[in-house]
């Protein structure tokens, strides 16, 4: 309280403190004067070029020399379409004219602005028409197929009148300013819960369709990785007939690739083939080609499109037909005139090989009833087979059987042949032999005298020949004992290996066989139903109705698909995989290179989309800021000229009194102390104090602000800037030393001195005018 009293009481404080409140005023109505003015002109500026925050909607860009007529047909346009609508000219820059449209209310919806292309499509001079409907965010970098997922979920949100499709983005439009924080943080709350997966293709390993591949891959994703959510947002989702349309045709460029015929050259000696190079032939010309001739119709040019390690080209027939490719020498196409010599061809067509393939299908389905008939015979004869497999079984072990006990008689035979002594009696039978032999000479002798002995010499003669047959008899019952040995040893080993045989007849599962010819039976019967002869004749019907494509058709049908499919932005080097943020690349690269069929690939993860600010509004951003920097460079000027011109006198006076009042010390003393009042001395700190309110306040009460310097940083400048002029008060304003003295010899206080000496001869300011009226002595 006595503090306060003191200050507010008639007193040299009351004036400093008067001083810095009209200072602060001054200062900080020169610098809102200062960024008002500049924010005004500014403003002005670009509400001429573009009209004011929010006054119109939309902007139409046109060629300058098209104005007219595009003006016009606006006109017509939005009278027709948006009836209360606004158009004005805007300016032209660059050879381009804007025109500018504000739209009535009821006209500023989702269905609206998502046809805005159309709508204003018929404009003359190549239009180009954007959005500038304020407040507004702009989500770029959102997929193509995952906008229609944005907006649904951007749309309903608090603060968002309604979201649209704004070229390559998604268009964001407010209720009003204060909603945009709010809806930025709930959008890129969105957009964290879920990531972009994008699957790069490098040159030449393009996918030949990109949507049907993107599409498995999804599914594969969600259903290996258990996830809620996968899709292929490569393309938009929504247009599903354009959708079907495309990915029709890239199977259809597909099918009519694969069945191009491929061109095989294999270069001459010192000729060279790039990639793109055309490469002639005679094709049906009459006479050959020759280096310089022109290029007829009647030839066949093939467009090289890869080479291979061993030299060869490959390439496809741009005109003509493989067919015609009779003579294979090839020479290079240069400026449609026939270069060099570059090798001989050969050439595979797919589509003849698929002609003798139905051919000769067709020839195999007729022969199916006949097979079928056949196959059922053969069937007929095994089951008749079976059922007698079992009698033949039994009849091949009984005659075993029989075998065996055949072989027991035969050993029971050659054991008793075996126990005759047939060498003794064949001994004496042989001696008997020789005797009646011996016998019948005898009487043949005695015949000569006597011709009645010839009957007992033929008697002699028959018996001597029964008992030479008798022993040969008992010599052949030797060797009949010895056969009937070896033979019984055969049939042992006949018996044993029939056994086997047997065994392994018996193990023979007759009731399975069965039971599989009569499946056999069925399928066969089920054959026979085929209507064969309706299937060759459609074999033959699908043969003679192939499209009769010729090489030079596929080719510039394929340029054709590729044109359309290019136009639809269909990417093919890359294909967009939608999922929740919470499945790494590292698990998705598995599925990616099985259904790629190689690992040529790259998997990136980026984030669904980064919201950027309206331009509009930064350009007015910038403008505040820049508005902002002018108060504060102006609060700062003025800070440091009021310390300069009012206050270094009043400081040089307190650093004279300080001075006055020091005892003088020398050596270490004298530093230590010179070092303590830098910081502490009473001047240092009054110029500190002040420039630290009086900153301050200019920059609270203009709406000052310097980029990167924070608002605990402008008390510690404007403390600066009174430090440097507490340092160099003396030189700026140095007090008349003599004058004081005398004024303190005439008794005068410390307020009289002030006002009727220092101030007066101060440096000319705000405080010298508020003085005047203090002064006594004029």
């Amino acid at each position: 309280m006595i503090f306060i009293k003191k200050i507010l009481g008639d007193s040299f404080r009351r004036d400093l403190v008067i001083l810095v409140v009209v200072s602060v005023l001054v200062g900080s109505a020169l610098a809102a004067a200062v960024s008002l003015g500049a924010n005004s002109y500014f403003s002005k500026t670009l509400s001429n070029l573009v009209g004011d925050y929010g006054e119109f909607d939309l902007v139409i860009q046109v060629r300058e020399e098209m104005k007219h007529d595009a003006q016009e047909q606006i006109q017509k346009i939005i009278s027709s379409a948006f009836p209360g609508a606004k158009l004005k000219e805007g300016p032209t820059i660059t050879g381009r004219t804007s025109f500018f449209v504000a739209l009535p209310d009821q006209y500023k919806t989702q269905a609206v602005y998502d046809a805005l292309g159309k709508t204003f499509g018929s404009i003359p001079g190549g239009a180009g028409v954007g959005v500038m409907t304020d407040p507004r965010l702009t989500v770029r970098g959102v997929p193509e197929g995952a906008k229609n997922l944005l907006m649904d979920k951007i749309s309903q949100m608090d603060g968002v009148r309604f979201a649209f499709h704004d070229g390559t983005s998604v268009g964001v439009i407010l209720v009003s300013i204060d909603k945009a924080s709010v809806v930025s943080d709930q959008i890129n709350k969105i957009m964290k819960q879920y990531q972009v997966i994008e699957i790069s293709f490098p040159v030449g390993s393009e996918p030949s369709n990109p949507i049907r591949l993107g599409q498995t891959i999804a599914d594969d994703m969600r259903s290996q990785l258990k996830l809620n959510y996968a899709q292929n947002v490569s393309i938009d989702g929504k247009n599903d007939d354009m959708t079907y349309a495309v990915s029709t045709m890239m199977e259809l460029r597909r099918f009519l690739s694969a069945y191009a015929s491929q061109v095989s050259i294999h270069p001459a000696a010192g000729a060279k083939l790039q990639k793109g190079d055309s490469v002639v032939f005679q094709g049906t010309a009459a006479k050959e080609l020759a280096s310089g001739a022109p290029v007829d119709k009647s030839n066949i040019v093939v467009q090289i499109t890869g080479l291979k390690a061993d030299g060869r080209a490959e390439g496809i027939i741009v005109q003509g037909d493989a067919g015609q490719l009779a003579n294979p020498k090839g020479y290079k196409l240069e400026k449609n005139i026939v270069g060099e010599l570059v090798g001989s061809a050969s050439y595979h067509n797919p589509r003849q090989e698929v002609g003798n393939a139905m051919q000769e299908s067709s020839k195999l389905v007729e022969e199916i009833p006949g097979f079928a008939q056949d196959a059922e015979n053969v069937s007929k004869i095994a089951t008749g087979a079976l059922d007698n497999y079992g009698n033949s079984v039994s009849s091949i072990e009984q005659t075993v059987n029989n075998i065996q006990a055949a072989g027991a008689t035969i050993q029971t035979a050659a054991d008793g042949l075996s126990s005759i002594d047939t060498s003794s009696a064949k001994s004496q039978i042989d001696n008997s032999s020789k005797a009646i032999g011996g016998l019948i000479s005898t009487l043949q002798v005695l015949k000569l005298v006597q011709a009645d002995t010839g009957g007992a010499i033929d008697s002699l003669t028959s018996t001597e020949h029964n008992l030479t047959a008798l022993s040969g008899a008992l010599g052949s019952i030797d060797k009949v004992a010895a056969n009937a040995s070896q033979a019984k040893s055969t049939i042992d080993k006949v018996v044993t290996g029939a056994q086997s045989t047997l065994t392994t007849l018996q193990a023979f599962d007759i009731n399975g066989a069965r039971a599989d010819l009569g499946n056999i039976n069925q399928h066969l019967a089920e054959v026979r139903k085929i209507n064969a002869p309706l299937i060759a004749a459609q074999l033959d019907y699908m043969a003679a109705s192939a499209p009769n494509l010729r090489d030079e058709d596929i080719s510039h049908t394929v340029q054709i698909l590729d044109k359309f499919i290019a136009g639809q932005v269909i990417p093919g080097e890359r294909i967009q995989i939608l999922t929740t943020s919470d499945i790494s690349t590292d698990a998705v690269a598995p599925i990616v290179y099985h259904e790629v069929g190689h690992n040529n690939v790259s998997l990136y993860s980026t984030s669904l989309g980064v919201i950027e600010p309206n331009p509009r509004g930064e350009l007015y951003r910038v403008l505040r800021e820049v508005k902002a920097i002018l108060a504060g460079m102006t609060a700062l000027v003025v800070t440091g000229l009021f310390l300069l011109f009012d206050h270094t006198a009043v400081m040089a006076v307190i650093r004279r009194r300080r001075l006055a009042a020091i005892v003088k010390s020398a050596g270490w003393r004298k530093t230590l102390a010179g070092a303590g009042a830098f910081f502490t001395a009473p001047e240092r700190c009054y110029g500190m104090v002040v420039g630290a309110v009086m900153l301050t306040a200019m920059f609270v009460i203009s709406g000052g602000g310097i980029p990167y310097l924070p608002w605990i940083g402008v008390p510690l400048v404007g403390a600066l800037l009174g430090s440097l002029a507490a340092g160099n008060c003396e030189k700026i304003s140095p007090v008349a030393v003599e004058e004081v003295a005398a004024g303190e010899a005439l008794g005068l206080s410390f307020d009289e001195i002030m006002r009727e000496i220092v101030i007066p001869a101060a440096r000319p300011g705000i405080l010298q005018k508020l003085n005047r009226r203090k002064v006594k002595f004029k």
